[in-house]
């Protein structure tokens, strides 16, 4: 792959700091885009941290401009235990998966409840560990059963469609599958976590291809989340290496994204009411820049209509964003 289409994908900003509340996250996981420019971020929060409400849904814009937060801890109706994921519907609604309830909630655009589907089992509409979460052309939601080795496809209103896959290591097998993306022309792809890969299928669920399992290319460890963009380009987290890798639609691969983390709107604002802190990154500019540079656990991967590229830094609570030009 020529260094030129390299080129193409820049840094743009960074989203986010570490807070229990408010403007900000912590231990974000997953990211879903909406139109506007609006984001909707989970963040799961360390578990001994939990019970002090510090896990939420974020509403933001991609802008940095905070809209606001819903859901607590808790196992009642509208409330998450272990969220793993989110995705928005045709229609705004959105959809938060979670590992511990064994179910997918349904909240409107502005975070108000309205229904919730699924429960514990290997049957179907069930769910052991659901992890991501996607939409696919037709509107219906496509759940990463993790535990279960399949993706399952209901209606928004969770009424069981069909669903695909096994446990495997074979084209089509999964092994603890986790994120999910949709690309424009309706094909689905899959971080395959401990088989070390991305399966690309149709929008049917017949197998296409996989990505970073390939000789001559970076491998994946444990892929957490994966994006597609409008060119077909396809962006994987690798959790275990603190990387993010790029191939394009053929499998070659394009780059390796480390991380280019600076000091968001957000974080700026916490810093300028610290004299101490803005001393401190004035006189080591050299070793702040290097600090903060480097993704730390990425996971969650979502590509708006623009082609800017989110991903969730999850232990560096931000957002990292890039820009495909």
């Amino acid at each position: 792959m020529t260094a030129g289409v390299a080129s193409q994908i820049q840094v743009s900003h960074t989203i986010g700091r570490g807070v229990q509340s408010g403007p900000g996250f912590n231990l974000p996981v997953d990211v879903a885009t909406a139109p506007g420019g609006r984001l909707y971020v989970v963040s799961r929060a360390n578990m001994a941290q939990a019970p002090r409400n510090y896990l939420r849904i974020t509403i933001c814009t991609i802008d940095e401009e905070y809209l606001g937060q819903f859901t607590e801890f808790g196992t009642d109706d509208a409330q998450i235990t272990w969220p793993t994921s989110v995705a928005v519907g045709k229609d705004g609604k959105v959809f938060i998966g979670d590992e511990f309830r064994q179910d997918v909630q349904v909240f409107d655009a502005n975070g108000d409840f309205l229904s919730k589907w699924g429960s514990k089992g290997t049957g179907p509409g069930q769910f052991d560990r659901p992890s991501g979460l996607g939409v696919d052309r037709d509107g219906n939601v496509l759940v990463v059963d993790s535990l279960n080795n399949r993706i399952q496809r209901l209606t928004p209103d969770g009424e069981y469609i069909s669903e695909w896959g096994k446990a495997g290591s074979g084209p089509g097998e999964f092994n603890n599958p986790w994120g999910i993306a949709v690309s424009r022309q309706g094909d689905v792809y899959v971080a395959d976590w401990r088989n070390g890969r991305i399966q690309q299928f149709d929008p049917n669920g017949g197998y296409l291809a996989s990505y970073g399992d390939r000789d001559g290319q970076p491998r994946l460890e444990r892929p957490a989340g994966v994006g597609v963009d409008s060119v077909g380009n396809v962006y994987a987290s690798d959790y275990a290496n603190h990387v993010v890798q790029v191939y394009a639609a053929d499998g070659s691969h394009i780059k390796t994204l480390h991380g280019d983390g600076q000091l968001s709107k957000w974080a700026a604002t916490y810093v300028a009411a610290d004299p101490e802190m803005t001393l401190l990154r004035q006189k080591h500019p050299a070793e702040v820049e290097a600090f903060e540079r480097p993704f730390e656990g990425p996971i969650g991967i979502a590509v708006d209509e623009e082609d800017r590229i989110i991903i969730t830094d999850s232990v560096r609570n931000r957002l990292q964003v890039y820009q495909r030009r």
